[in-house]
């Protein structure tokens, strides 16, 4: 009976994550919406660029730790950490497949960025006051 109630709470951490990370790629994806938009009125360089897409991955990151680790209300970096390890990773397998490049200096910096943001949003996520919400 005790393995039954285990795998159930597995499948539900997991769904958990999966869901958390889905609300922090929706919210790249909208800062990345709204930076293409202020880049058609604006030239930007490359640099700016660069900074831009890191700002937000970070942001995208920092929500998807902080409602995985809200989710569960508890293990908050752990939560945070897996969370973004895995936004992470979809996005390497990503920008791999499409672009063709995805390593070199750049890719250990995001991945740093990227477990930094998740896993702030995951120890402010579990330790922020008020009731648990579920997606």
């Amino acid at each position: 009976m005790r393995s039954k109630k285990r795998y159930r709470n597995l499948l539900s951490g997991a769904a958990g994550m999966l869901l958390s990370a889905l609300a922090g790629f929706s919210l790249v994806f909208l800062g990345l919406l709204l930076f293409s938009f202020i880049m058609t009125r604006i030239d930007v360089s490359e640099p700016v660029l660069s900074v831009l897409t890191s700002l937000a991955l970070c942001v995208g990151a920092y929500v998807g730790g902080y409602t995985a680790s809200r989710r569960r209300r508890r293990n908050g970096l752990l939560m945070g950490l897996c969370c973004g390890l895995f936004m992470f990773l979809v996005i390497f397998a990503l920008s791999y497949f499409f672009a063709g490049t995805a390593g070199g200096f750049s890719a250990s910096a995001k991945l740093i960025m990227t477990l930094v943001c998740a896993g702030t949003g995951g120890v402010i996520g579990v330790n922020s006051a008020g009731r648990r919400f579920r997606l």
